[in-house]
């Protein structure tokens, strides 16, 4: 095996501080900085993405809570028939607090940066 070469580690700090806002205390690499905006920009559209999830889910609550009304006020329905309405409207509604909690903790994460 040949020799090892050495080489110098230069630093340009002046275009960008090596440590990001959140972690004051850390060593942070020039390099992985573009991977923290990348990060920012991923969970942006990840946020805007869940609110447009939770956009349908609401229309879907609304629909779904039409069409039991709908169901009840008749008399020819089956008591199945309605009671698969009911299921329905109660995932749906899960669905809409679940989408909700997860955009609630993705806002908070965004804001702790």
């Amino acid at each position: 095996m040949g020799p090892r070469a050495k080489g110098v580690i230069v630093r340009d700090t002046s275009a960008r501080p090596a440590i990001p806002p959140q972690a004051p205390n850390a060593f942070l690499s020039l390099e992985f900085l573009d991977d923290f905006d990348v990060a920012d920009c991923a969970l942006d559209d990840q946020l805007e993405q869940l609110h447009r999830q939770y956009a349908a889910a609401s229309r879907a609550v609304s629909r779904a809570r039409f069409e039991e009304e709908l169901l009840e006020g008749r008399d020819d329905i089956h008591p199945h028939v309605l009671a698969q309405s009911k299921r329905q409207r109660a995932a749906v509604e899960t669905r809409c607090a679940r989408l909700m909690r997860a955009i609630d903790a993705l806002e908070e994460r965004l804001g702790d940066n």
